[in-house]
């Protein structure tokens, strides 16, 4: 009998340590479902946001625009329209303030600098009704006011941690910076063709706008579901896209007397962004769908796992008594649970009548310290009553509760424990006193709270590098689009001409033509190849060191030598190396940027960079060398720190060559390092490289 006692005593403590590590693994499923779909929540009341500031930026957009035109025409045109768009603006805002009245603080705090805008937008509506102001101020105020409005929609949608959501996003944004580059268009063509002539660099100004729309509805379509690109394509098919070509055909290829109604222009274009409108609400609508989606599935997940962990705890608590049962194994149980087991038992008034060690030892209270005392006792200020009330009405009905709850140890410290409430029925089926047990989750709330800090401010350093790199290779792009651009309106102005005179001759005109295309396809690969910059990498690849230089200096060579920076490349390796192209070329193009300011900055005569990669010991490298004098030596050892920058605030965030080592380093196992020589700074990567069988 006692061998058989042993023998249910060893297998009932086995399973309750197995129920035991399953509770705890469930428990910590439940506050992760629990925390994403509060997150998922969030995000949808974002995306709200979101769509009330997009209606109010497109109503913003038709104001800019009749402002312009009423201003430029001395107010002899669009003043019945200017009028009854404020009243729709006015309406927007008040939407707008609606909503973000019953929002939390959070949102408020956000867009504080855009409403701002908002406070002085009757002051300038003065301004422009007393024709006070010029058009480019009526364009550039309600242009920063826009610029304000939609960088509070980027913000926002950096809450996504979902990748489907956040491509929708991507795409989302892209979309409304060409939608309201269409509308500074509007604006602009406005102004141009009631003046019906160019004005300083409005030439320059126009067509920048036009090449903008065009790279941010590349990026949108670049991000954008399947779904959204033939929605998008299917309302490009309406006339008026191709009347607004047509019509900046016209400007784009005359100095003055267009001789084009601005009506005309005015209606279409205004067409136009209404119809990218309708793509705008479909889009919304796309994501707060994906959001639902995501939502519905993470509350199945949560309750799949709650039904889980309750059955759980049913089996855990159905197993101690089974165990308590047992004379021989009741005394080792208690051994278990008072050392492991955070349990105590109350009677139906709250007082404590019994506690396991593992209690005391966490809040550090004695025993005898704790017997007889209200269970408050440890209640932490931090927990509000409410949840407590819910917690007593829960057991007071006979009902199991479980939950998260911050306790106050003796020394004013706190824990976190996952509480599992039961109320104890005697023979009757009356309550006669509530079992409580617990599971320590503080370190795994405060890790999990550290984590999700340390990640929040990785991506925000990351993000930051990027943009920063980004605004430079735009640059750099630029640079390399002028001569082609400039190349193609010739040519084209040429055939036009041709055509005017009726001096037509086919062959002329297709090599003309040919022309064109050549200069085309260069401009469409110096895209394709700022894209593949910072397109993710997947997975890592075999490639040449050479390769991923060669990479980045077909972008920002030109640039480069065009400063009077001699480029010197020496390419010596033959073997390849296993990484991720793409953060590489990252990495080479801010050591080639680092020099070249350094050069400009110091005026260096016969400036040169000097790119070079070699074999060495099973070890790839590639070093980035100038001849600006070196790096100071009492900072030499800072320059790879987060936000140690030498550049002033404007031109430089202090994260490139940080980010670059977390690459270097994190990323692609490698390392990273400088130092000098005689003429300057040597900044040098070394990779493992892939040993040949």
């Amino acid at each position: 009998m006692t061998s058989k006692i042993k023998l249910k005593t060893k297998l009932l403590l086995q399973i309750s340590i197995l129920i035991l590590v399953f509770l705890m693994l469930v428990a910590s499923l439940i506050t992760t479902y629990y925390s994403k779909a509060d997150s998922l929540k969030e995000l949808n009341t974002s995306v709200l946001l979101a769509t009330k500031i997009s209606q109010l930026v497109h109503s913003t957009q038709k104001e800019r625009g009749y402002s312009s035109g009423y201003v430029t025409s001395n107010g002899l045109k669009f003043k019945e329209e200017l009028f009854i768009q404020r009243e729709i603006t006015d309406k927007k805002i008040l939407i707008l303030h609606t909503f973000l009245a019953i929002s939390n603080d959070k949102y408020r705090k956000n867009i504080k600098k855009a409403l701002s805008y908002i406070e002085i937008l009757q002051k300038r509506r003065k301004n422009i009704d007393s024709l006070s102001i010029n058009n480019t101020q009526v364009i550039s105020f309600y242009s920063d006011m826009n610029d304000k409005f939609l960088n509070i929609i980027v913000e926002l949608s950096k809450y996504s941690q979902i990748p489907k959501i956040t491509q929708n996003l991507i795409a989302y944004n892209n979309f409304l910076y060409a939608k309201e580059n269409a509308g500074i268009e509007r604006a602009q063509g406005t102004a141009i063709l009631t003046q019906n002539y160019f004005t300083g660099t409005q030439r320059i100004y126009f067509t920048n706008l036009v090449n903008a729309q065009n790279l941010y509805l590349k990026i949108f379509l670049n991000y954008s579901s399947k779904e959204s690109k033939a929605f998008y394509y299917n309302i490009t098919k309406h006339k008026d896209f191709k009347s607004v070509n047509s019509i900046r055909h016209i400007i784009l290829m005359k100095e003055n007397n267009f001789n084009i109604d601005v009506q005309v222009w005015f209606k279409a274009i205004t067409s136009k962004i209404d119809k990218l409108v309708i793509v705008d609400n479909f889009l919304e609508k796309e994501i707060l769908a994906n959001i639902n989606n995501e939502l519905e599935r993470t509350y199945t997940l949560f309750s799949l796992f709650t039904f889980l962990n309750f059955l759980g705890i049913m089996i855990f608590i159905g197993t101690i008594i089974l165990i308590l049962r047992l004379t021989e194994s009741e005394r080792r149980l208690k051994q278990i649970n008072d050392k492991y087991i955070i349990s105590s038992i109350t009677d139906t008034k709250g007082k404590i009548i019994k506690v396991s060690d593992a209690f005391c030892e966490i809040s550090q209270y004695t025993r005898e310290e704790l017997l007889g005392k209200p269970h408050n006792i440890i209640r932490h200020p931090d927990m509000p009553k409410s949840a407590f009330e819910n917690l007593w009405n829960t057991i007071q009905a006979g009902k199991h509760w479980q939950g998260k709850v911050k306790n106050l140890k003796k020394d004013g410290s706190y824990y976190w424990v996952y509480a599992n409430i039961e109320p104890l029925f005697d023979k009757k089926g009356n309550i006669e006193a509530y079992a409580a047990v617990r599971l320590d989750i503080t370190d795994s709330i405060q890790l999990r709270e550290e984590l999700q800090k340390s990640q929040e401010k990785d991506k925000a350093m990351l993000q930051q590098s990027k943009l920063a790199q980004m605004g430079e290779m735009i640059a750099m792009i630029a640079h390399q689009w002028r001569q082609p651009l400039t190349a193609i309106s010739s040519i084209s102005s040429d055939l036009y001409m041709k055509i005017m005179l009726k001096n037509y001759d086919e062959s002329y005109f297709n090599l003309k033509l040919e022309k064109i295309d050549d200069l085309s396809q260069h401009l469409s690969k110096t895209i394709d190849d700022f894209r593949g910059f910072y397109k993710e990498d997947k997975e890592k690849i075999e490639i040449k060191f050479c390769d991923i230089v060669n990479g980045a200096l077909s972008i920002v060579a030109s640039s480069i030598e065009t400063k009077n920076i001699k480029l010197i490349t020496e390419f010596t390796c033959q073997k390849k190396i296993s990484t991720y192209p793409n953060e590489l070329r990252q990495v080479i193009l801010n050591f080639i940027k680092n020099a070249e300011d350094i050069l400009i900055e110091k005026k260096i005569t016969n400036a040169y960079i000097h790119i070079k990669t070699f074999d060495k010991d099973r070890f790839s490298y590639l070093e980035v060398k100038d001849n600006a004098d070196g790096v100071p030596l009492d900072i030499i050892d800072k320059i790879f720190d987060p936000y140690f920058s030498t550049k002033t605030q404007k031109d430089g965030t202090g994260l490139g060559l940080y980010m670059s080592k977390t690459i270097i380093e994190d990323h692609c196992e490698g390392m990273i390092s400088v130092f000098n020589d005689n003429s300057g700074a040597i900044f040098q990567i070394k990779i493992p490289n892939i040993e040949e069988e």
